[in-house]
């Protein structure tokens, strides 16, 4: 075959396999693994503490310190199965509670107990609890405030009233921009005053980070007090977590916990009577969701059919009675009152190109829904 043939069929090949990505479902399963192929890279980059892409995290003192070792499953077929897929996934903190007692534990060497592992996004369910206890304490008054009222530079228009439930559910329709971000990882204010944001955008849903960074602020006025200093007292003092660590000025993401420590928050979706957020508010958060025409997830691997709360995520067709809290890395706390179970795991998700770990399973986390169901 002469060059120019050769040419020529390259050229059809490279468009037809366009053309083939274009066409649903190939599309989207392109478009699924690119994301889940983001999330994996960004999450490396954020990973660590010492990250250069953030300012160090302010402490968050705890109440409490485990000396215990970790425990091994006292099922011996979850605990190979758990094992298994520990060492394919890239999983550095996993923990199994069920009925209230931890039957899986393990930690990769150098994790402290996850406290090494950027919980990523999972912040975002620590804000939205936040905003139920001061709504508890009277300090604001309902989800269904004004922004304003809190936020007095941000002025909108009566006919497109901003709400605080609006911030949660992300349906303000706010434009934010990259150095916004940047910005308020690294420890700054926003780049864009506040008097100047946009709230012109999508107000059916857009997922911004940005949106739980004028809670952050809400939360922070209205206390005055750093973000570090809130969570230390309206729920890690209480509930005796361990010490842990967060990015005051961001909100959105970073917070730095042990896996211990991210149980003792998903136990408030168990026991909804506890001393520390009403149970009205806890069943508002799993509850008021919903369910985006597009909207990537990394537990389900799909990005339709999946549904959002406040921050509280579900989706997933096998398991209905599951939800979660997720962050980038596939960082979960997930959660199945039918069978009081609890999962949480830390970590990141290894290469497409890895033969052997869980990016070529069928579900990414497959074996964690077996054990979630039983």
């Amino acid at each position: 075959m002469n060059g120019g043939r050769k040419t020529v069929v390259a050229a059809v090949s490279v468009i037809l396999l366009v053309a083939l990505l274009l066409i649903n479902p190939y599309k989207t399963i392109f478009l699924n693994g690119l994301m889940l192929e983001a999330n994996a890279y960004i999450n490396d980059l954020l990973k660590s503490q010492d990250s250069f892409l953030a300012s160090m995290p302010s402490a968050i003192k705890g109440a409490t310190q485990s000396n215990s070792a970790p425990i091994s499953a006292s099922n011996s077929t979850d605990s190979d199965l758990l094992n298994a897929w520990f060492e394919k996934s890239q999983t550095e903190a996993l923990l199994v509670q069920k009925r209230g007692q931890i039957i899986y534990e393990r930690y990769a060497q150098n994790a402290d107990r996850g406290r090494n592992v950027n919980g990523m996004s999972m912040a975002k369910n620590i804000i939205a609890l936040m905003i139920g206890i001061a709504i508890d304490e009277g300090e604001i008054q309902s989800e269904n405030d004004s922004i304003s009222l809190y936020l007095p530079e941000i002025a909108t228009s009566t006919n497109a009233r901003l709400t605080v439930r609006d911030l949660l559910r992300h349906t303000s329709g706010i434009q934010s921009t990259i150095k916004d971000l940047s910005a308020t990882l690294k420890g700054k204010g926003l780049a864009t005053p506040l008097a100047e944001i946009s709230f012109n955008g999508d107000r059916a849903f857009h997922y911004d980070n940005i949106n739980y960074h004028l809670l952050n602020l809400i939360l922070v006025r209205i206390y005055e007090q750093p973000l570090n200093r809130l969570i230390e007292e309206k729920l890690w003092q209480p509930l005796r977590l361990e010490d842990a660590a967060i990015i005051n000025t961001a909100g959105y993401c970073c917070l730095f916990a042990t896996a211990r420590s991210w149980l003792g928050i998903g136990n408030l979706y168990l026991n909804q009577n506890n001393p520390i957020v009403s149970s009205h508010w806890i069943e508002k958060m799993v509850d008021d969701t919903l369910t985006p025409q597009w909207f990537f997830v990394q537990a389900t691997g799909e990005s339709a059919g999946n549904s959002y709360g406040y921050h509280i995520y579900r989706g997933l067709p096998t398991s209905p009675e599951t939800f979660w809290v997720e962050g980038m890395g596939l960082q979960l706390i997930m959660i199945n009152r039918k069978t009081q179970t609890i999962i949480v795991r830390l970590g990141g998700i290894p290469s497409k190109f890895r033969v052997t770990s869980n990016r070529n399973d069928a579900n990414l986390i497959e074996p964690l829904l077996r054990v979630l169901a039983r």
